[in-house]
């Protein structure tokens, strides 16, 4: 989708968007709960220590797999991200394809990716025919349906195929880059994980996340309390402001532009970068401080200058899906663990997304108060 532009940018985006909006999103938040609680057990307790990140890769990918493939965990889920990492690693390589290198990896396993999900195609295709299928269970079958009750955004098969794997990219790094770090900030910060975790008054409403386990005993998440989650999720949009996955992204100039005095040529390629307006102190004053209360009014912040899921016509559709997975992550985590890093430098390079050398390794604790739902 992001090399498209007028009418064909807004029928594709239009079909994406009917699924990743919030009226939609609601009916998967018990999904995504669902899915982080079998995690957690999986892969937190019982274990002194934990490599969030790859562990946040992988729940991530879990959660797509079910709500955008609809497909359960196992063989097929495991084949699948293998062939996703592969295709990511390829994606920031040399351009050098032979069978050795990454190139020739990330191309084979496109291929393989690509063949899986027009499989996937079919099945669904067939199955909303017998009417055996719902048009709700999953991204791929609601962009089948909303083909055939509006012509007018109707995708083809190349272009479903097309758009489920930028999903899939967009969804696998960069929510798991976020969650990534807001775990190295609850480490490394405690005041910051004692408010989210605390009960605290915001305009005499009580919010947070033990408050909001408090009212649980084997129910799952609904979208009205990650509704009250309102202080993690400024700290989330603050993190993503201090340390956004993607660095910025490419864009082709459609037509000759002035800016600044200089003429920006049609044709040439251009690149927008996160940094130069997040960290500008006459948009957001002392930059380098965390200051979560920055977005208590997002109204105040100039358009455009916060842009960890882009902005105008081309802002990321899977925001609000990046928003729920988020919350509901930290709510498991910080009501049944404590934790401390176990290196203090905790450090990270880039590979075009952040990859922190150790996998980013803690050292978790149990609280006494965890309940096993």
């Amino acid at each position: 989708m992001t090399a498209l532009i007028g009418d064909d940018h807004k029928r594709v985006r239009g079909a994406l968007v009917s699924f990743l909006k919030p009226e939609m999103l609601k009916q998967y938040v018990g999904n995504m709960d669902e899915e982080v609680r079998n995690h957690v057990e999986m892969h937190w307790h019982g274990n002194q220590k934990v490599m969030v990140m790859p562990l946040m890769k992988t729940l991530t990918f879990n959660i797509m797999s079910s709500l955008i493939f609809g497909i359960e965990k196992g063989e097929t889920r495991n084949n699948l991200i293998e062939l996703l990492q592969h295709m990511m690693n390829g994606l920031m390589s040399l351009p050098i394809n032979l069978p050795f290198t990454r190139l020739n990896r990330g191309l084979k396993a496109s291929a393989q990716l690509r063949a899986f999900i027009k499989n996937l195609i079919s099945e669904r295709k067939a199955a909303l025919e017998q009417r055996v299928a719902d048009t709700r269970k999953d991204l791929i079958a609601c962009l089948l349906g909303i083909g055939k009750t509006e012509p007018s955004i109707r995708m083809s098969n190349e272009e479903i195929v097309d758009n489920v794997i930028g999903v899939m990219i967009a969804g696998y790094d960069t929510s798991s880059v976020l969650i990534t770090f807001l775990v190295r900030l609850l480490g490394m910060d405690r005041s910051v994980y004692d408010k989210i975790v605390q009960v605290f008054l915001i305009k005499l409403e009580i919010i947070e996340q033990e408050e909001i386990a408090k009212t649980k005993t084997s129910e799952l998440l609904t979208w009205d309390d990650l509704s009250k989650m309102k202080y993690t999720w400024r700290v989330a949009m603050e993190t993503l402001r201090m340390n956004p996955p993607l660095l910025g992204s490419f864009r082709k100039v459609l037509k000759d532009f002035e800016y600044e005095g200089y003429t920006i040529p049609e044709g040439w390629q251009v690149i927008w970068a996160a940094n130069m307006t997040h960290m500008d102190e006459r948009i957001f004053s002392d930059p380098s401080t965390f200051h979560p209360a920055r977005f208590e009014k997002q109204a105040s912040i100039p358009p455009y200058c916060f842009v960890a899921f882009g902005g105008g016509a081309r802002i990321c559709p899977g925001n609000e899906f990046a928003r729920i997975e988020t919350l509901v992550t930290i709510h498991y985590l910080v009501t049944r663990f404590k934790w401390k890093l176990c290196c203090l430098d905790n450090s990270f390079s880039r590979n075009h997304f952040p990859v922190f050398s150790d996998g980013m390794l803690i050292e978790i604790e149990p609280k006494d108060s965890v309940r096993i739902h």
